[in-house]
């Protein structure tokens, strides 16, 4: 009898110490679960007060676009009404300049017919001025743009191409003179980076000389 109660009273221990163990598994697996959809959670907040932060940002820049597609054509509409010839294409565009390529540039120059109505003007630095430049253009830096374009640059061309080395300076000056009245400013594309024409300069003039002395001085071969 005595080994029988203790046997008993052993399978009770182990059943409870089972139970126990089983209890504190599934324990740990719930706090398991509960951890990981709390991270879960966190990570959706984030990513709610992200999306949210990037809403308002969008909507706070949307007067400033509103007004930016506007604004062309409340200039435009001003240059009408002064009884100045606005181009229709600027103006279903939003555009206050035209933008045209290098070749369709060089074609205007080439033509005797054309040439003769188009101001060319360079709005880069003096040194960039010299070393090369379109033959023929006009320059004033961008800087100094304000202070010198009503006294240098005649509204009455037919064109008025404006260029500099890659495009952000000129695509600043034509904006500017847009927005002085001038409706006939094209922007020469990708500068005269991506100019195809001919081209005048104290670089071009050194290039030749030395290639020039090069082959004076290269012996001949019998």
């Amino acid at each position: 009898m005595k080994r029988f109660s203790a046997f008993s009273k052993n399978g009770q221990i182990d059943e409870m110490e089972s139970l126990a163990f089983i209890i504190g598994i599934v324990g740990l697996c719930t706090a398991s679960v509960a951890l990981w959809s709390v991270r879960r959670l966190h990570q959706e907040v984030l990513r709610l007060k992200r999306e949210q932060y990037y809403l308002e940002q969008k909507v706070g820049a949307l007067p400033g676009r509103i007004e930016s597609a506007v604004e062309p054509l409340r200039i435009q509409t001003a240059q009408l009404a002064r009884g100045q010839r606005v181009s229709d294409t600027l103006i279903r565009n939003g555009q206050l300049y035209y933008e045209i390529s290098s070749d369709e540039a060089v074609q205007w120059l080439v033509q005797p017919s054309t040439s003769s109505n188009i101001f060319v003007l360079d709005v880069r630095t003096n040194a960039e001025y010299a070393k090369q430049r379109i033959p023929g253009a006009k320059l004033i830096p961008v800087e100094d743009l304000e202070m010198r374009y009503q006294n240098e640059i005649p509204i009455k061309f037919d064109k008025i191409l404006v260029y500099c080395a890659g495009g952000d300076r000129s695509r600043l000056a034509c904006d500017f003179l847009s927005r002085q009245n001038y409706p006939n400013i094209y922007l020469l594309k990708n500068g005269l980076q991506g100019w195809t024409g001919p081209m005048e300069g104290d670089s071009s003039g050194s290039l030749i000389q030395i290639l020039s002395k090069s082959r004076v001085s290269s012996p001949s071969v019998g």
